[in-house]
């Protein structure tokens, strides 16, 4: 397995001047999503209980079911926008492929393409879990990416294998394999990005703010708590106990489970590695990973171009 590519924050970056705040936003954004922790619902409802309404936060945009790190690969709102984004890709792929190619079999390109998983969308595989979901006898955390529609894990930065199998296929060259797939999986998951990630977000900002929820209550929200957290460690706890526990805190602040199991998940880890620059998908397991992560500012970043 490859390790982390020192080439790749220039590529995955789109630009080898930004600055490290840009970086770190960018960066920032990828972690949180392939470890499915972005400010969703849940999430939310959890770290701030008491500036948002009891129960469960449905999903703004199709307002069925819990907003979830998941259910944004699955709303049934977006659909229409991701078929479209699908056929768009497909072409693109072939264009580029045929374009591109330095293979001497390219007579079953398009029928190679056509029959991938990765440009199709299942309306019954989604549904199946998203049905799921709503059982009452599944687990907390229970839904999951469905194995047939790899195309879901580019809205988390997960690369599919289904994808780099296509260009390994027909590239023979490593460098170059490297740099059309990287630039590819960008264009991708950016127009994805669009059609779901934003669209939530722009949808939960304005919901956030019938209910007069903003970022300054949250901030002082988690600055209270956090102090009271604190004070209470220090009369109850031992120095040392204390520390130790402090270390521990960020616990609160993460899903303790994944939606998928890492070795059945049908992703490229490598190619992961190098489009999010961090070696989590090898280094251990997930959750001792995001343990070594700050997650106090797990809002959405204003700007969208990072959502």
């Amino acid at each position: 397995m490859k390790t982390h590519d020192v080439s790749a924050p220039a590529i995955w970056s789109c630009g080898p001047c930004k600055a490290s705040d840009k970086l770190r936003k960018i960066h920032a954004e990828k972690v949180k999503k392939s470890t499915f922790n972005c400010a969703t619902g849940d999430i939310l409802r959890r770290n701030y209980p008491n500036l948002y309404p009891p129960g469960q936060i449905l999903c703004i945009n199709c307002n069925k079911y819990e907003d979830t790190n998941v259910h944004t690969g699955l709303c049934p709102s977006h659909r229409s926008n991701i078929s479209i984004l699908l056929n768009e890709y497909k072409q693109k792929l072939s264009d580029l492929i045929k374009a591109k190619n330095t293979s001497s079999f390219t007579f079953d390109i398009d029928h190679n393409i056509n029959n991938s998983n990765m440009f199709k969308l299942l309306p019954d595989t989604i549904d199946t879990a998203l049905l799921h979901h709503t059982n009452p006898t599944t687990p907390q955390d229970g839904t999951y990416v469905p194995r047939e529609q790899p195309w879901i894990l580019l809205l988390y930065h997960l690369i599919p294998a289904d994808l780099t199998e296509l260009f390994y296929m027909y590239f023979g060259q490593q460098k170059l394999c490297d740099r059309l797939l990287i630039q590819y999986v960008a264009d991708f998951t950016a127009a994805l990005k669009i059609s779901t990630w934003a669209v939530r977000a722009q949808n939960f900002k304005k919901w956030e703010k019938s209910l007069n929820i903003t970022s300054k209550k949250k901030k002082q929200y988690q600055r209270h708590n956090t102090h009271s957290s604190r004070n209470t460690l220090n009369i109850t706890c031992p120095p040392s106990t204390t520390t130790s526990l402090r270390g521990c805190y960020s616990a609160y602040y993460y899903n303790k489970s994944l939606p998928y199991f890492k070795h059945l998940a049908n992703l490229d880890d490598s190619t992961s590695i190098r489009w999010t620059t961090c070696n989590f998908l090898h280094s251990g397991t997930w959750e001792s990973y995001r343990d070594t992560l700050s997650f106090n500012n797990f809002d959405y970043l204003p700007d969208l171009t990072f959502i």
